[in-house]
């Protein structure tokens, strides 16, 4: 992958990657803020702040306006906040690339803030918190982040919460705006079919005169030990949704690639041990995977099912025993070279597109501060052991990390037995 990486006088860092062969050009904002940088008064302020920058900018003063100038070349763009990043990205034809940077310029440098259109926004965004409680799978994921990180950035959802929601204010934003959206926290990613030299002169106009400035760092959210590990709401569902979290990594940490492994091992695709197990062979669930989250100093591994309210007990005493095999068994050598073709086809795989590739290597800079090559990964995925594994599970998996979220029919009271169940006892 032939990227070229150019840091401008006012710490604006520029990934563009040449892509021969591509009609389209995809281009990345990468803002290094995110949700766990709010404090509890203002929760919520990244998300609110994304959406308002599509509401109308100093030369695109309307949604509409906005939407015409990129859709109007067939484009297609989006926003998105998350916990350490706040993302803008489009996709057009690549002849149109400097009418969509220029678009996406004036939205995050002179946005409008229309008090009329900040009220719009927040009714969006307070139904969007609302909505959330409707989808139990939904819900049950934010309350496992709860249960890992309580009373911590990082254990609350992106949005904020309705409260804090319908108090922001307009200045508070712009407040916010000032601080964070700066040069030296901004990477440009654009990849396809273009030329470095003209990428570079379109973002040097367009920023060049950007003031930088130091900016406020996260709080640290290591997961505390002493914390009731199990959170239960009872809801009139069909299904009882569950998670199951334990200790992760930091995205930085050597332990990063034995944990990836051991997520696919666990759960993610058909072939993984929780669908074989869970799935066909009990027959507990429809619905039942893995995911991973990792963040500058800490992470978490999550184990997400729905299964008939009959099953609950009997699915959260499988998913511990396929834990505990990991800790206990070592994963035998061709299960293990298996997932790690797995990784290596998913990583290859999702890197074929545009869009893909801006992301891939914008993201990494904002985070890293520096891009890993497709075969430095590849070749770290390759280097995982059966010793990697067993010991990271260990560590991981250890009773005191376990948490336990469960949304469903079942009786609240017994939180109480569940604890004991994730203790080992």
């Amino acid at each position: 992958m032939n990227y070229v990486r150019t840091t401008l006088k006012n710490g604006l860092r520029l990934i563009t990657t040449h892509m021969p062969g591509m009609r389209s050009a995809s281009i990345a904002f990468f803002f290094a803020v995110g949700s766990r940088y709010e404090t509890d008064e203002i929760a919520g302020v990244s998300h609110f702040i994304e959406h308002m920058l599509f509401k109308g900018s100093q030369h695109y003063p309307s949604a509409r306006k906005i939407s015409e100038a990129i859709e109007g070349v067939g484009g297609n763009f989006n926003g998105s906040t998350g916990k350490e990043i706040t993302s803008y990205t489009a996709r057009v034809p690549g002849e149109d690339l400097p009418v969509v940077l220029d678009v996406l310029a004036d939205m995050i440098r002179h946005p409008l803030f229309d008090p009329i259109e900040i009220e719009k926004e927040r009714g969006v965004i307070i139904e969007e918190l609302s909505s959330t409680q409707d989808d139990p799978q939904e819900w049950v994921n934010l309350l496992i982040d709860e249960a890992m990180w309580p009373n911590l950035p990082l254990g609350r959802d992106d949005a904020g919460n309705i409260e804090s929601v319908k108090r922001l204010q307009r200045q508070q934003m712009l407040e916010y705006l000032d601080t964070y959206y700066r040069p030296n926290s901004l990477v440009v990613s654009v990849a396809g079919n273009i030329d470095h030299q003209e990428v570079l002169a379109l973002v040097e106009k367009l920023f060049h005169d950007w003031e930088a400035r130091p900016t406020p760092s996260w709080t640290p959210c290591l997961p505390p030990l002493h914390t009731p590990p199990v959170r239960m709401i009872k809801k009139a569902t069909e299904q009882t949704n569950i998670c199951l979290s334990t200790l992760g990594t930091a995205y930085g940490s050597p332990d990063y690639y034995p944990l990836l492994l051991i997520n696919g091992l666990l759960g993610d695709g058909m072939s993984s041990r929780l669908f074989q197990t869970l799935r066909e062979e009990q027959g507990l669930a429809y619905d039942i995977g893995s995911y991973f989250n990792s963040y500058y100093e800490t992470g978490s591994l999550v184990v997400s099912a729905g299964v008939d309210p009959s099953h609950t007990q009997e699915a959260v005493h499988s998913i511990l025993a396929e834990l505990t095999r990991l800790c206990d068994e070592p994963v035998p050598t061709a299960e293990l070279e298996r997932i790690k073709a797995y990784i290596r086809g998913s990583i290859l795989l999702g890197l074929e597109g545009t869009q893909q590739v801006a992301s891939w290597l914008g993201s990494q800079e904002c985070l890293y501060n520096r891009m890993w090559s497709i075969d430095e990964v590849l070749a770290n995925v390759s280097a995982v052991t059966v010793e990697d594994i067993q010991r990271v599970a260990r560590i991981c998996f250890a009773p005191q990390w376990r948490r336990l979220a469960v949304i469903g029919p079942d009786d609240t009271r017994r939180a109480g037995y569940f604890k004991t169940v994730l203790a080992g006892v």
